[in-house]
């Protein structure tokens, strides 16, 4: 009774009409402490007082109680949907709660197109079409709203005369809001493969709140001035993480280079390296061959860990002469894909030289 009672109410909203006093605003939310809030927000909010309309839209939506909630989100089939709430109610989770910033921008639409992106957003809510495929870079909560914008007020965004959006790929705009020196970093630069490399016209660029906003602010008559909604407090800048992989990855470089050297490195030691390396390799691999994340596939970091070295590791490392041709080519191998994933985002040369060490060590040994 309950889900039929809300599809009713939907559908009649659908079908709702806006005053002449109606307002679309985009709101844009700064980036929040946790991952999943580290690149921001974005908020169509449209607000209607003389009919009592006051709904505040997202995209990227997701429920934590859905069945095999981590299998499908590994796996890139966790359904995304869009939502709605009171702008107070998003007012007092983001700005009073989570204390991140708010900015609104006023567009500048007329009532047809105001009506018409509406229209757009109910019908988006309606059971059949509220959940979708849900892409970081390509179909998001902004980029979502961005083609709705689009679609319903062609020709206001001016894509050409956006300069500061062009120029840099899909990694680094992410990697322009994450630390350096940090594990949550590296992993994610490891588990993208090339099409994240791919230089950004200003429209794609708005994958991005931050970006959306500003091609809006931009746009030739779509939007007034913005307007500070809350101003958060600026971040303390983080002290130097000695903990963080650039550390702790170069440190375990040089001792593996001295012992190395010194040839005092165990067979423990080897395959214990291997087996870690090997089985990060392989679930790199499995992710950019068997899921539904296109922006994994195609990882130059496969060909600088190598998956087939684990279990291979127990038997070259004992008998390496017997291995040699095998080792010699995969030290080739890791060679190219160290100095691919460096060109990509360097740290991750961190995570190969290691592996590289014991690999030409092992592949030019004489006795």
């Amino acid at each position: 009774m309950k889900k039929i009672l809300v599809f009713l109410l939907i559908s009649l909203a659908a079908k709702a009409q806006l005053s002449s006093k109606a307002e679309v605003v985009l709101v844009t939310v700064a980036p929040g402490k946790e991952l999943h809030s580290a690149f921001g927000h974005t908020i169509l909010w449209v607000n209607d007082p003389a009919n009592g309309i006051d709904r505040a839209y997202s995209y990227g939506t997701f429920d934590f109680n859905t069945e095999h909630f981590y299998w499908k989100f590994l796996m890139g089939t966790l359904p995304y949907s869009i939502s709605v709430h009171s702008m107070q109610d998003e007012f007092n989770y983001n700005a009073q709660y989570e204390k991140r910033g708010m900015i609104a921008q006023k567009l500048q639409l007329d009532s047809l197109q105001k009506n018409a992106i509406f229209q757009a957003l109910e019908t988006n809510l309606l059971p059949e079409n509220k959940n979708y495929a849900y892409k970081f870079f390509y179909d998001n909560c902004s980029t979502r709203i961005r083609d709705m914008i689009e679609r319903n007020a062609p020709g206001k965004y001016r894509w050409n005369q956006n300069p500061s959006l062009e120029g840099k790929s899909y990694r680094d705009w992410m990697n322009k809001y994450l630390a350096t020196n940090s594990w949550v970093t590296l992993g994610m630069n490891l588990a993208l493969g090339t099409p994240s490399n791919v230089k950004t016209t200003a429209s794609q660029a708005c994958y991005l709140p931050d970006n959306l906003a500003a091609a809006t602010n931009l746009a030739k008559g779509l939007s007034v001035n913005p307007v500070t909604l809350f101003d958060a407090e600026a971040e303390k800048e983080a002290d130097f993480d000695f903990t963080g992989p650039n550390v702790v990855l170069g440190f375990l470089t040089v001792l593996i280079g001295f012992l190395t050297y010194k040839n005092r490195f165990p067979f423990v030691a080897d395959v214990t390296l291997f087996a870690v390396i090997g089985l990060l390799a392989w679930f790199i691999f499995f992710l950019g061959t068997a899921t539904d994340h296109e922006v994994m596939a195609w990882n130059p970091a496969s060909l600088m860990l190598f998956p087939l070295n684990f279990p291979l590791v127990i038997w070259f490392a004992k008998k390496p002469l017997a291995w040699k041709k095998y080792l010699q080519v995969v030290t080739m191998l890791s060679l190219i894909g160290i100095i691919w994933s460096g060109l990509q985002y360097w740290p991750m040369v961190f995570i190969g030289l290691p592996l590289f060490i014991r690999l030409c060590s092992l592949s030019f040994i004489k006795k």
